[in-house]
């Protein structure tokens, strides 16, 4: 326990840049089964400065601030530090109802076929531009998409505090096939995942989508590779032979422009990824148990982003050939202790011998190390470590 904990800091207007008196600050634990747990209430002074002084909090557990400006709630996470104090600067934002700031900077649609079912995956990285930075927020739905009509139970999620998966439950819209979305996008960027199985048959599949912004890049990923595909949209831009993954791209979308491609042939996994050792420019799988998606979705969702990251980094090939095996071998070992110790953390997490809040913090941390050793390493370890197999 850490006796006479206090954390203290500032709210901020971060529109007006401006501090915010009278804010509502409170102190939440995330609790399993539970939820957010409310532990204290204090508010802002005339100068935005807030403080909470409480002595039964435990220094090494998970907390959030929560600061409500207007309708919208900000999150922020509170580190306590050895001897149990915290600073939090927290920046709220003015609100509006005016999308037009709003874009999708890519867009990623995702479709594995396998027998007769087929799983797709739809990621938009909206991108809130606006100047002076607002929050675009309406009670009539801020993210409004179609899906094809058949689809009737959609799973959402968007990116939240510390890119954690937020569910989120979608309304259906006035037509069929359509939903809405209730989500506050702040100022940067938020990822809205969308997944839903559909039937497929030889005759084929279609895969259709609309984005109520304009899209600056879109990409779509079929699996397996020998699939048939036509779109007036999507052109051919190279395979992943050795993971069997076909990639399309399309550039410069108007807002509400229609997504649309038509897939067909039998579908037929020849290679399930991490079967084989991976020639130079190919990739494989970083393992994340802790993903909703089914092993194969999952596998394909992390082939497509490696495969990307892959390629980026075969630009600093030459360069990673002159680092010293002995470096190189320290680099690995540190990164191959964290992945190991995130394995075994989503094993207990899975098993419920773990708490929830708990559960996270760990994670977090852990990840933050690996990403920290990678960015310092060459860029043929990244490539290295994106070849590692998913566990089934």
């Amino acid at each position: 326990m850490a006796a006479g904990v206090h954390i203290e800091g500032r709210v901020i207007n971060g529109t007006t840049n401006k501090p915010v008196p009278n804010a509502t600050v409170l102190l939440l634990s995330p609790r399993p089964q539970v939820g957010m747990q409310l532990l204290s209430k204090v508010a802002s002074d005339a100068s935005g400065h807030f403080a909470i002084s409480q002595g039964d909090l435990e220094s090494g557990m998970f907390y959030l601030l929560q600061v409500n400006a207007g309708d919208v709630p900000y999150h922020f996470p509170v580190k306590l530090d050895a001897d149990g104090n915290a600073t939090v600067e927290a920046t709220v934002y003015d609100s509006t109802k005016s999308d037009s700031a709003l874009r999708v900077s890519l867009m990623r649609l995702l479709v594995q076929a396998n027998g007769d079912k087929a799983q797709v995956q739809q990621e938009y990285e909206v991108n809130n531009t606006s100047s002076p930075a607002r929050t675009y927020n309406d009670a009539a739905g801020t993210f409004r998409f179609r899906l094809p009509p058949e689809v009737t139970k959609p799973s959402i999620a968007v990116t939240g505090l510390m890119n954690m998966q937020i569910p989120e439950t979608p309304t259906p819209g006035k037509s069929r096939g359509e939903f809405v979305l209730h989500y506050p996008f702040k100022p940067g960027k938020t990822q809205v995942i969308v997944r839903y199985d559909a039937h497929y048959s030889a005759a084929g599949i279609e895969v259709a989508g609309q984005v109520p912004y304009p899209v600056d890049a879109a990409e779509l990923y079929v699996m397996p590779a020998n699939l048939n595909v036509k779109s007036s949209l999507f052109e051919a831009a190279g395979k992943d032979d050795q993971n069997d993954i076909q990639k399309y791209t399309a550039e410069n979308l108007r807002r509400n422009a229609p997504l649309q491609a038509s897939l067909s042939g039998e579908a037929v996994l020849n290679a399930q990824p991490g079967n084989q050792q991976a020639g130079e420019g190919q990739v494989k799988v970083v393992p994340n148990s802790i993903n909703n998606l089914g092993v194969p979705l999952f596998a394909c969702f992390l082939l497509v982003l490696l495969w990307a990251l892959g390629i980026r980094a075969s630009k600093d090939w030459a360069k990673a050939k002159s680092l010293s095996a002995p470096v190189r071998h320290q680099f690995e070992a540190k990164v191959e202790e964290l992945l190991n110790s995130i394995a075994d953390l989503d094993e207990l997490f899975q098993a419920g011998k773990i708490e929830k809040q708990k559960y996270w913090k760990e994670r977090l941390e852990l990840k933050a190390k690996v990403m920290a050793i990678l960015k310092k390493g060459p860029a043929s370890l990244l490539e290295s470590y994106a070849t590692r197999r998913v566990s089934h």
